[in-house]
């Protein structure tokens, strides 16, 4: 991370450079998982539509950001915890400029962090978004959905992807920045089909959380 901190320094400097620095995001991703001898396996990549979609995925490891990257092929702009900015060197690898840190105690970072999301569906870019809020504290059992990223997927007319992250919550466990347990192994990755929302309305948002939630939540082992 030391080692191309300055490099994401440089690029995240102007906006002309986010789809350069995205690369490298992907690159150093595949190296950190080589590395720590993390096997990122996807089943269903073939799944991925054609952008403009959003990717909703289960949060179980912190690990989850790192995997996402090498994940989904095409270029997106993912929504995490503010408190990621505070930890040293890491933090550039979400920087404010092309990702949307948001502070989920306040209602108006939200706001902001919804509109900075329909900005980026507009022009064509993905979200990635973990709808739980956290990482909970009985993984891999999921927490009850938030509404945000459905209303945003029916408000733009955009497909859903829903994603289920099989053992990371295994790979790395919950438990701070530089704190928690981990092992390398595998980190099995499903992509369900694609969940179309033309047509639909405000009054599905729920249904269609509810519809996701399970699909995410059947493909994840039972404890």
């Amino acid at each position: 991370m030391i080692l191309v901190y300055p490099i994401f320094l440089f690029l995240f400097g102007k906006k002309k450079r986010y789809r350069t620095a995205f690369k490298l995001k992907k690159i150093w991703s595949w190296f950190l998982s080589l590395i720590t001898g993390v096997v990122l396996i996807r089943k269903g990549k073939e799944n991925f539509p054609e952008p403009p979609y959003v990717v909703v995925s289960n949060h179980s490891s912190y690990f989850d950001i790192i995997l996402i990257y090498p994940l989904v092929p095409h270029y997106f702009t993912i929504i995490g915890k503010a408190e990621i900015m505070k930890w040293p060197l890491f933090n550039i690898f979400f920087t404010k400029g092309m990702n949307i840190p948001v502070d989920r105690r306040s209602r108006t970072d939200g706001h902001k962090a919804y509109t900075r999301s329909v900005e980026e569906l507009k022009k064509g870019n993905s979200m990635v978004l973990f709808p739980e809020g956290t990482i909970p504290d009985n993984v891999p059992n999921m927490r009850r959905f938030k509404n945000g990223a459905f209303k945003l997927a029916i408000e733009q007319q955009v497909p859903i992807v829903p994603v289920t992250f099989i053992k990371n919550y295994k790979r790395l466990e919950n438990g701070g920045f530089l704190k928690a347990p981990a092992s390398p192994g595998l980190a099995p990755a499903i992509i369900h089909p694609p969940i179309e929302t033309k047509g639909m309305t405000e009054k599905d948002i729920v249904p269609l959380r509810d519809k996701i939630f399970d699909i995410i939540d059947n493909a994840l082992p039972k404890q």
